[in-house]
């Protein structure tokens, strides 16, 4: 069993020693812990959702409101709010605020009368890692956890990385702590609604990038990732399937290969990881 006293290992971007799969019936602590502290490079949970239960949440949720184009990916469309928009600027700042929870309790109702598989995820979280898990706080407000993404046919995400410190640097270019300890990594979650016939299969790599050296490897100058051609192969590439739930590395390289007849659907949020005895926080 991992202690605290390992958390020092915890690193966001250094290559990972032992890039397994864990294949699992649910989440664990032994699991959740083997991840966080680089032990694996992902998590599997191949039925996590029922079919049913997703292919109508996907029609719920594709007819709702707050379905629309992702900003920064061409051929990407999203349902509910993320970070790196919702943060860009001090009005979308302000809706994202006002918006989070009753996003939230949207989301909730897309599986209404049933457990949404997301706040199931949330309790195993609490369960099974030593400091619990609670929703992110920014300045006193929660962010929204939860966002559906749909990568339509031909489409897909370039190679990059996620993490929060860096979007808070790279948005509002001014220190807004809030007195809580510094992400020592972050990681994600993607639980599969609808896959497509071909393609969508998940990259994931062994290793990240500091922010610099990422930088320095954009595709373009304003692009939001990685030129393939400067970066290694990737370590594993997972074909999902429809109820599939994974857990992965945000804050290290990943990708998702553009896919050809039906859409694919995936409702994910990231976990921030703190140390082994703080609570694990998550947010989209």
């Amino acid at each position: 069993m991992i202690t605290e006293m390992d958390s020092r290992k915890i690193s966001p971007f250094g290559e990972l020693d032992n890039p397994r799969v864990i294949e699992a019936d649910r989440i664990t602590r032994e699991d959740l812990l083997a991840l966080a502290h680089g032990e694996a490079i992902a998590i599997v949970v191949r039925e996590y959702c029922p079919l049913d239960l997703c292919a109508r949440a996907t029609k719920q949720l594709l007819h709702d409101s707050l379905y629309g184009e992702y900003a920064n990916v061409p051929g990407v469309h999203k349902w509910g709010l993320n970070t790196y928009e919702g943060l860009s600027t001090k009005e979308r700042e302000q809706r994202y605020f006002s918006e989070a929870v009753a996003a939230v309790q949207s989301l909730r109702d897309a599986w209404s009368p049933y457990l949404s598989p997301i706040d199931r995820l949330r309790l195993e979280l609490q369960e099974a890692w030593p400091g619990g898990a609670n929703m992110e706080h920014l300045e006193g407000n929660p962010l929204f956890v939860g966002q559906a993404r749909v990568f339509t046919a031909g489409n897909g995400a370039i190679p990059h990385q996620d993490f929060l410190s860096w979007e808070l640097e790279d948005l509002r270019r001014e220190d807004r702590s809030d007195g809580k300890a510094e992400l020592l990594t972050q990681m994600t979650a993607n639980l599969y609604l609808q896959t497509a016939d071909e393609g969508g299969e998940l990259e994931l790599w062994s290793r990240g990038y500091e922010h610099a050296e990422y930088d320095a490897l954009r595709l373009s100058a304003d692009s939001y990732g990685l030129n393939r051609e400067l970066i290694p192969e990737p370590t594993v590439a997972l074909k999902p399937t429809a109820g599939m739930l994974i857990l992965s590395h945000a804050s290290r390289i990943h990708a998702v290969r553009p896919s050809s007849g039906r859409d694919r659907a995936a409702v994910s949020f990231f976990i921030g990881v703190r140390g082994t005895e703080q609570p694990l926080t998550y947010w989209s």
